[in-house]
C-alpha cells in the first residue's frame, strides 16, 4: 500500500521543557489532572500509539455527544486494537516491543477533539530521559506518573478534526496517521507537516461525482456541502470539475453546525426554490446526510443525490428514510475486505470485552436493551462529553443476543485504520533496526522517541503490502523482499505520475477556462429557459381561470 503524506518537511524544531529533579530523586510530571473523568482506553507497552476516533456524534444544544457511532466509531476504534493485537503477536514485526495504545473519543467535533488531543502532548511535555540524571548513590532517578510519550497518532476520522490535532501535534513533532480525513487542506506541506494519510485527498471523488454527472447528462445540479474543511473544500473542488464539463450549479448551500432540524429544513427549501434543478450533489458528514434526508422525507420532497464518502455505504444513513434516499448514488473509497477483522469483531460481547468502556453502550444501543449495572454502559456513564443516548427504561437484554452475520456490516474504512497502525509499526521496526542493531528489545536511544526523526526519515519511507500485514502466510524475509520490490515499483509509478500529471494539469488549467466562459453563457440561457416556462406556465393558469369565469 502507498501513505498519501501530507508533507516531507518540518520548520519547527523541538522545544524541551526542563524539568526539576527532587533530592529524593524523584521527578514529578508536569502534567495536570483533566478537571472532569473520562472514559479512554489505555494500554501498557514499551511504545504508545494514541488513537482518535468519533465514537460519539455530535451532540444536540448544550451536550458535547450524542449516539454511539456504531460503525465509524466503535468498528474503526476496535479495528486499531485488532492491529495492535496482531503486531504483537508477530515475531518478525518489533519483535520484543510491545506496543500500547491510549484511545479518545473526539465525539464528532473538531473543538472537543483537540481538547482531547491535549493529553497526547501531556505526556510529551514530561518527556524526561530519567539516563541523564544520576543519584548520588549512583542509581539513576525515578519518574513518579510520568506517562509514556506518544510515538504517533492514528486519526483523526472526520478532516476538521484532523487539521485541529495537527496543528497541535506539529509543535511538539508527534507524528499523525488518518485513515478517513480526504480534505484536500492536509495537503499543505507548509502547514501539515507532521501529518500522513491512508486515504487520498477529495480532488479524485469530485472528479468522479462530475463524470457521474456528465454520463446521465444532468448539467444543472444544487450542491449540499457541511461547514467545515471536508465538505467546504470538497464541494470547491467539485464545482470545477464541474464547469470543466459544462455542468451549471442553481445553487450552493450550506449546513451549518447547529444540529437544528429547522436548519436542515431550511436547506430544503433553497433547493426546492430551483425546480429544475432535480439533483443534489452531497459533500456531507454522515450526521448531517441523515438529518437532510430526514428533512427532506418531512417536506415530501424528491431529489437525485449524488453523495461523497461522508454518505457512503452507511446503511444507518438512510434507516427510516429509505424512499426519501431511493435512487441515491453514493461514493465509496475502494477498500478489500478484512475477513481476520470480521471473525474478530463477531466474537466480542459486553462479557469478554473488558478494555474498551464504550462497548457496553454500544451493545445497548444497538439491540434497543438494558445491560443493567456495571462499569461504562448507559447514558452518560463515565463523565462530562460521554453523551449516550440509550435509554434506562430499555428491556433487560436476553441471552443469546449477538452480533452476527445478520446483523453486522463492516465499515468501510476499516483496511485503512488497519494500514495507519500497521505503517507505524513499519517506521518503528526500521526505527529499531538502525538505532538498537545489537538488541531486539527497545534501547535507550529510542526511549526518549525522536518524532521528526520516525516521520521524516522512517514514516516517510515505509512502504509495504497490506494484506501481508494481517495473514500468517509469509516469512519476514519474505515479507522485506516485497517491501523492496514494491518500494521501487511505486517509485517508478510515482515518477510517470508526476510527470503525467503535470501535463495534464496545464491542459486542464487551458481547459478550464475555456469551459468557464461557455458555461456561464449556458447556465444564464438554462436559468433564462426556466424562468421562461414558469413564466407560460403561469400565463396558461391565468388563461384558464378567465376561461372558467
Amino acid at each position: 500500500m502507498n501513505l498519501l503524506f501530507g508533507t516531507t518537511y518540518s520548520i519547527l524544531q523541538k522545544e524541551y521543557i526542563d524539568s526539576t529533579v527532587l533530592c529524593q530523586c524523584v521527578l514529578v510530571s508536569l502534567g495536570v489532572d483533566p478537571p472532569h473523568p473520562r472514559r479512554e482506553i489505555r494500554i501498557e507497552g514499551d511504545l504508545v500509539l494514541g488513537g482518535l476516533f468519533p465514537v460519539h456524534e455530535k451532540g444536540g444544544g448544550i451536550e458535547e455527544c450524542g449516539r454511539v457511532n456504531e460503525d465509524r466509531g466503535i468498528q474503526r476504534l476496535e479495528a486499531m486494537l485488532f492491529a495492535i493485537d496482531r503486531i504483537n503477536s508477530d515475531p518478525t514485526l518489533l519483535p520484543g516491543v510491545s506496543l500500547g495504545v491510549h484511545i479518545l473519543d473526539t465525539c464528532s467535533r473538531d473543538t472537543y477533539a483537540l481538547e482531547q488531543a491535549l493529553e497526547f502532548v501531556r505526556a510529551s511535555l514530561t518527556k524526561v530521559d530519567d539516563t541523564e540524571f544520576i543519584c548520588p548513590d549512583g542509581s539513576y532517578a525515578l519518574q513518579e506518573d510520568i506517562p509514556l510519550a506518544i510515538a504517533g497518532v492514528i486519526g483523526g476520522s472526520y478532516s476538521s478534526v484532523s487539521i485541529q490535532v495537527a496543528n497541535l501535534l506539529r509543535l511538539f513533532q508527534i507524528p499523525q496517521i488518518s485513515y478517513a480525513s480526504t480534505s484536500a487542506k492536509l495537503s499543505d506541506k507548509t502547514r501539515y507537516d507532521y501529518f500522513a494519510r491512508t486515504v487520498p485527498p477529495d480532488f479524485y471523488q469530485a472528479k468522479a461525482m462530475a463524470e457521474i454527472l456528465r454520463l446521465f447528462n444532468w448539467t444543472y445540479v444544487s450542491t449540499v456541502a457541511s461547514e467545515g474543511d471536508y465538505g467546504e473544500t470538497g464541494i470547491e473542488a467539485f464545482e470545477q470539475e464541474a464547469r470543466m464539463r459544462n455542468i451549471c450549479i442553481a445553487t450552493s448551500e450550506k449546513v451549518g453546525r447547529s444540529n437544528a432540524k429547522k436548519s436542515y429544513e431550511a436547506v430544503i427549501r433553497q433547493l426546492l426554490q430551483k425546480p429544475n434543478a432535480r439533483v443534489a450533489v452531497l459533500f456531507l458528514r454522515s450526521d448531517d446526510a441523515r438529518e437532510l434526508l430526514s428533512a427532506a422525507a418531512r417536506l415530501n420532497a424528491t431529489f437525485i443525490w449524488v453523495a461523497s464518502d461522508g454518505w457512503g455505504a452507511q446503511e444507518s444513513i438512510v434507516k427510516g428514510n429509505e424512499a426519501t434516499a431511493d435512487g441515491a448514488i453514493t461514493l465509496e473509497l475502494a477498500a478489500n475486505p478484512v475477513p481476520a477483522f470480521n471473525r474478530y469483531f463477531l466474537s466480542l460481547d459486553p462479557i469478554n470485552n473488558h478494555r474498551n468502556p464504550w462497548y457496553r453502550e454500544f451493545w445497548e444501543q444497538k439491540f434497543q436493551c438494558s445491560l443493567g449495572g456495571g462499569g461504562g454502559g448507559g447514558a452518560g456513564a463515565g463523565g462530562v462529553g460521554s453523551g449516550g443516548t440509550v435509554s434506562l427504561s430499555l428491556p433487560p437484554c436476553e441471552k443469546g443476543v449477538l452480533v452476527d452475520d445478520s446483523n453486522f456490516e463492516p465499515e468501510s474504512k476499516i483496511m485503512f485504520v488497519v494500514n495507519a497502525v500497521y505503517a507505524v509499526a513499519h517506521a518503528l521496526h526500521k526505527m529499531q533496526r538502525t538505532l538498537c542493531s545489537n538488541t531486539t528489545k527497545l534501547c535507550d536511544s529510542m526511549k526518549a522517541l525522536d518524532g521528526r526523526k520516525l516521520y521524516r526519515d522512517y514514516l516517510l519511507n515505509i512502504s509495504f503490502t497490506g494484506e501481508e500485514s494481517i495473514t500468517e502466510e509469509s516469512t519476514g524475509e519474505e515479507r522485506r523482499g516485497e517491501e523492496r520490490r514494491g518500494e521501487e515499483r511505486r517509485g517508478e509509478e510515482r515518477r510517470g505520475e508526476e510527470r503525467r500529471g503535470e501535463e495534464r494539469r496545464g491542459e486542464e488549467a487551458g481547459e478550464e477556462r475555456r469551459a468557464q466562459e461557455s458555461t456561464g453563457e449556458e447556465c444564464r440561457e438554462d436559468e433564462s429557459r426556466g424562468e421562461e416556462s414558469r413564466g407560460e406556465e403561469r400565463r396558461g393558469e391565468q388563461s384558464r381561470g378567465e376561461q372558467r369565469r
